[in-house]
């Protein structure tokens, strides 16, 4: 499962984050360049977690340098290994690609680096928001102190997982309304930042395995790209903001695909897909996110960039020219009939 910006992470950060040094390191400061993930600091510890804070993260952070910060904390896991706080750093003014391109490239990241080493993680748009006491302010605003120890920072995600989950779907448990499949975070985010345009595309995978909805692929894609991400071989759910022209305005317009292969695909899981999918598309409903027009498709080629705007715009001229009603025969003249 990915979030496909096309962003990875240079040989120089894969292997550091593969060795056992980064371990003594207090701060890690990650960017974007040439299309990967970069290091581009590493900062070793000198005193505790709150002493180091502001002589590395504020030392290193640039004010209109998007950037991302792993900082650790002094408590450790079950395991031994360190706890860190996520940061993603991108100034109000910096480009709206850039924008894009970091919240997208967030989620990616974590998992390269690994998501269960990150006991605590915020956006931050102003760099005074990545002091100590910003840090602190963060942390108390969710109701728990720092630091905390392994078993406190795990239910303390839960409920931070269980409240995000009704908060934003409206409902009092971590499923989508009206569904029995539950939703993984990482889709609900998603789907978030999809209503609020940071990204065009979704593609979700139904897992017959462990009966839940996950996010497969998130992306900026162009229309014209649409058919490339339909699997081949797996049904797929996709949701498009489609940007476009019509009668002199421009348009961002959702639609939604179901898409599946064909008889090729067992049973069962043409079932469940089938079966989910008017639930799936209230529960959009119920996030505010209005779908213009969907179809169920069987490959790709069925969703390039003109089918998607007829989808959106029928040609209503078509149907009228079809259904217009033949003028009467003529009779001719009178005739005689003996």
């Amino acid at each position: 499962m990915s979030c496909q910006t096309g962003i990875v992470a240079s040989s120089k950060l894969a292997t550091y984050l593969a060795s056992n040094s980064h371990h003594s390191d207090r701060c890690i400061k990650i960017t974007i360049e040439d299309e990967e993930l970069q290091l581009i600091q590493n900062r070793i510890a000198a005193g505790d977690y709150e002493s180091d804070w502001d002589r590395n993260v504020m030392v290193c952070v640039e004010d209109d340098e998007p950037c991302y910060i792993f900082y650790r904390l002094d408590q450790k896991a079950n395991d031994g290994a360190f706890n860190y706080v996520f940061m993603s750093y991108v100034p109000m003014d910096a480009g709206v690609k850039n924008k894009m391109l970091y919240a997208a490239t967030r989620a990616t990241l974590k998992r390269i680096f690994g998501d269960n080493r990150i006991a605590t993680e915020f956006n931050c748009t102003l760099r005074e928001e990545l002091s100590l006491q910003a840090y602190k302010n963060h942390v108390l605003s969710k109701g728990s102190a720092a630091p905390m120890t392994e078993a406190e920072k795990e239910l303390a995600q839960v409920k931070k997982d269980e409240a995000a989950m009704r908060s934003q779907m409206s409902n009092n448990s971590a499923t989508l309304p009206g569904l029995n499949l539950p939703a993984t975070q990482d889709l609900l985010t998603n789907l978030e930042k999809f209503k609020k345009g940071f990204i065009n595309y979704l593609q979700i995978k139904l897992d017959t395995e462990t009966e839940e909805l996950k996010l497969w692929d998130c992306a900026n894609i162009k229309a014209s790209e649409l058919p490339e991400k339909v699997p081949a071989e797996e049904p797929r759910y996709h949701l498009f903001n489609f940007n476009h022209e019509f009668e002199g305005n421009n348009m961002w317009s959702v639609v939604f695909i179901y898409s599946c292969p064909g008889y090729s695909v067992p049973v069962k899981q043409r079932m469940m897909y089938s079966s989910t999918k008017a639930c799936f598309l209230d529960s959009l409903a119920n996030m505010d996110i209005e779908i213009a027009a969907k179809r169920e498709i069987s490959e790709g080629d069925e969703v390039k960039e003109v089918d998607i705007y007829e989808m959106i715009h029928p040609q209503k001229h078509a149907s009228r020219a079809h259904f217009i009603k033949p003028k009467a025969p003529s009779r001719g003249g009178r005739r005689l009939i003996r």
